[in-house]
């Protein structure tokens, strides 16, 4: 993973139109993300109907293909061994857990099979995990839509140590960034500021458009995000 990486999370808010999706990918290079991720999941089996934003295996293989064509990776949240499956064969090496998932110790273990490159958000401190889990990458996650920033007690933090630093044990040293549901981009400056290796946070192509648009930066918000990145890594 990159120093100051920005995970742009387009998520759902490409509507179910794979044309919005382009797009997004298109902006989120544009703009500065060094990535970018979708979800996968069976929608009956996680909200109970069919939604319009569930991603059949051929659109998220086209959608990994638009992004190499862009310059820029693109992976995915997974929420079954199914969906981890499509992405081996789609050639995805980097999974995404989501907070509702992070205390599966089966699908986590089933997606880092063969050094895959897992990333886990976290509402709570993984130090007290067993060490087998320790390789993998974990965010802070307030898993509220929106959050508020005073939950995500950054202050007790000490983010962006390795798996090295991990296995001396110390308190909450095993978070690398945030995964950011709150409004606007006080919160992601904040983390970065504090040494957070990786942003993950919504992107949508205004406020209005898309299920998490409220809360997710728009083209101009990651630009900014990334110019904020970068003068951090100019100052540290």
């Amino acid at each position: 993973m990159l120093r100051y990486q920005i995970i742009a999370e387009i998520g759902q808010n490409h509507c179910g139109d794979i044309n919005l999706a382009e797009y997004l990918i298109a902006q989120a290079k544009l703009n500065g993300a060094n990535s970018v991720k979708f979800q996968l999941y069976d929608s009956v089996e996680l909200y109970g109907q069919k939604q319009a934003e569930e991603l059949t295996f051929n659109q998220a293989e086209h959608l990994f293909d638009y992004g190499m064509k862009q310059g820029i990776d693109v992976f995915f949240s997974v929420f079954d061994k199914e969906r981890v499956d499509w992405c081996r064969e789609i050639g995805v090496h980097t999974y995404k857990i989501a907070a509702s998932q992070s205390r599966n110790t089966e699908l986590i273990e089933y997606a880092g099979f063969n050094d895959a490159c897992v990333i886990i958000s976290t509402a709570w401190e993984p130090h007290s995990l067993p060490i087998w889990m320790w390789n993998y990458i974990w965010l802070r996650c307030v898993p509220q839509y929106p959050a508020d920033i005073m939950d995500y007690h950054m202050a007790m933090f000490d983010f962006g140590l390795t798996p090295a630093d991990w296995k001396l044990r110390r308190p909450n040293s095993s978070i690398s960034g945030i995964s950011d549901h709150t409004i606007g981009l006080d919160a992601a400056k904040i983390a970065l500021a504090r040494g957070a290796l990786i942003i993950e946070k919504h992107f949508a192509i205004d406020h209005k458009t898309g299920v998490d648009a409220a809360w997710s930066m728009t083209p101009d918000e990651l630009g900014e995000l990334r110019r904020w990145a970068d003068k951090i890594k100019e100052a540290l």
